[in-house]
């Protein structure tokens, strides 16, 4: 009877029929009847496309089903069912139509369940494969996913790493349906997932000398992940699970656990958590969550990608609530966030941690103190080493453009603080008793920014960026300290071009040819009616942002002439004939 090559004349003859018809027939058969049957129809079915036809024609799943309720034969239906459906799809769209998974599901629930706990794989593969149908998610039982985890986290599974893996990768089949993932929401059902999760990454290490097995485990890992993303990222998550409850509070143990990949996952859940400022400010203020990520960020020995990247793009949410700035301060220290600047071989890394810095540097000025505070005290010959020194030198080795862009905008936002935040506070490091310089100026000796602030308005990409540089540089150039850096700028290359196009429409190559004449020590005058000052651009009002360029350009010229003493003449007729053009400009559109 087990002979392949009996399997076809078995069907062929109608002696598979004959068997079948008995386990369809409303009369009373003996129990040996029905497993003999069972053994037919399951060998005939093995491997023979033809022999599964013929079960489906005569819609024999549905009787197997009914004959589910028998205890006794399960052990015989599990292995024909799956015998007739694997690798045969018609056979798994009708298994699927005739509800299969809720009836499985019922004896997996069942107090009897330990009669057949041998054939627990067989009940997953079937699961695995009607998931697969399209009307499957619509039919199955709600409570699928949870039951399956429920199983696979019990003591009489959770060691036994088949039948676990196969419990996990089946619930994880369904759970990559939307409908799946908001039952275990609702049914506040998420805490078995974390722990199935834990288990995976911590349990069988020991067992993956089989390379199958460490294989099926590692893609279980990878496919348990998303479902991680998915369940921490939608939007009902902090309805059911508040901060304090029990699966936050598993992510931020797992935070301190010495496992980079456990570590990497409660980055990534926390980090979709931690999207309001509400939570940001709980995570930092009242759960500490900052100081494992800031002690794996200052481990020189962790050099795991993913785990610095997940820890950096959660404390970017973090940095953003300004009450928190402060509080990771610590972050700012040179062994920390400032050593991630320099390992080259990990670029998308270092664009984490250059946005991490911005964040932290945004309207702070005590961090901005911390980044601009030379690292060494001053002695004979010594440079005056800074984390900006880092930042800049970051632009000049990234060949990538965000990271260069990141870089350039944490410059102009520590600028931007030094311009409106009291100097002597800020700038408490660069202040000598021997020399009078002013401090500012002392800071802007040490650092050449030429060429990083260019970078913001000479990029075309992201017009924003331009404009956040305009309304910087109109408030750098009204110092004389600011006013020589801005020149330096414009000196470089595309610099002036940009700037002639913010204020007149047009770059310097399609200008009229510019006039010479007036006293070149009184700077051309911006009518006073115009009065106008630096204003920060509104991202909201795009069709506003070419006007309020032309005006912050317009008071940079101005105040370049006024206070840049070691203007060319060259480039002061430039700014003049601007001046002029821009002002003209102003006025055509305030007559209109």
């Amino acid at each position: 009877m087990g002979t392949v090559a009996w399997r076809l004349p078995y069907g062929d003859s109608g002696i598979l029929e004959f068997f079948l018809d008995i386990l369809a027939s409303d009369e009373e058969q003996p129990h040996g009847v029905k497993v003999q049957a069972l053994r037919v129809t399951g060998n005939s079915c093995a491997d023979t496309d033809q022999n599964r036809a013929r079960v489906v024609e005569g819609k024999y799943i549905i009787s197997f089903i009914k004959h589910l309720q028998d205890m006794s034969l399960v052990p015989y239906l599990i292995p024909v069912l799956y015998n007739v459906l694997v690798d045969y799809e018609p056979a798994q769209r009708l298994a699927s139509e005739s509800r299969l998974s809720s009836h499985l599901l019922t004896l997996l629930q069942s107090p009897n369940r330990a009669a057949f706990s041998p054939l627990v794989t067989y009940f997953c593969k079937i699961l695995a494969l009607l998931i697969t149908q399209d009307g499957e998610v619509a039919v199955a039982d709600p409570e699928t996913a949870s039951v399956l985890l429920k199983l696979a986290v019990s003591p009489d599974h959770n060691t036994d790493i088949e039948d676990f893996l196969a419990l996990v990768s089946t619930a994880a089949s369904y759970l990559a349906n939307e409908s799946f993932q908001e039952r275990l929401l609702n049914s506040k059902e998420v805490d078995v997932f974390v722990k199935a999760f834990y288990i995976a990454h911590t349990q069988f290490d020991s067992e993956l000398d089989d390379e199958d097995i460490a294989k099926e485990l590692g893609q279980l890992c990878t496919s348990l992940l998303t479902t991680l993303a998915d369940l921490t990222g939608n939007d009902a998550f902090p309805a059911h699970y508040s901060l304090e409850s029990s699966v936050p509070q598993s992510f931020l143990k797992w935070l301190k656990e010495p496992h980079a990949i456990l570590q990497s996952a409660a980055c990534l859940a926390l980090g979709n958590l931690s999207r309001s400022d509400q939570a940001s400010t709980a995570f930092v203020q009242k759960y500490q969550a900052h100081l494992p990520l800031i002690a794996i960020l200052s481990d020189p020995e962790i050099k795991d990608a993913q785990l610095l990247h997940s820890a950096l793009s959660f404390l970017k949410n973090l940095a953003i609530p300004a009450q928190n700035k402060t509080l990771l301060g610590d972050l700012l220290e040179p062994v920390s966030v400032p050593r991630i600047l320099t390992i080259d071989t990990l670029p998308q890394v270092q664009f984490s941690a250059v946005s991490l810095l911005r964040l932290l540097l945004v309207n702070c000025p005590d961090n901005v103190r911390q980044v601009v505070t030379p690292r060494t005290a001053e002695g004979e010959g010594s440079e005056k080493q800074t984390t900006i020194h880092d930042m800049i030198s970051l632009f000049d080795r990234s060949d990538t453009e965000p990271t260069r862009l990141e870089a350039a905008r944490s410059v102009a936002t520590i600028c931007r603080v030094l311009h409106t935040a009291p100097t002597e506070e800020v700038l408490s490091g660069w202040s000598s008793e021997i020399e009078k310089t002013p401090s500012r100026e002392l800071f802007y000796a040490e650092h050449d920014l030429s060429q990083v602030l260019s970078f913001l308005i000479t990029q075309e990409k992201w017009p924003i960026l331009k404009s956040e540089a305009w309304f910087v540089f109109a408030l750098m150039s009204r110092s004389k300290d600011g006013a020589q850096v801005i020149a330096k700028v414009l000196a470089i290359s595309g610099a002036m071009d940009a700037l002639s196009y913010a204020v007149t429409g047009k770059t310097a190559n399609d200008e009229t040819p510019q006039i010479e004449g007036g006293d070149p020590e009184i700077p051309p005058a911006i009518p006073e009616e115009l009065a106008l000052e630096p204003q920060q651009v509104d991202p909201k009002q795009k069709a506003n942002m070419a006007k309020v360029d032309r005006e912050n350009c317009l008071v940079l010229c101005a105040e370049v002439i006024k206070n840049g003493d070691t203007l060319e003449s060259e480039q002061v007729g430039r700014l003049r004939s601007l001046i002029r053009q821009g002002t003209e400009l102003l006025g055509k559109k305030a007559e209109e």
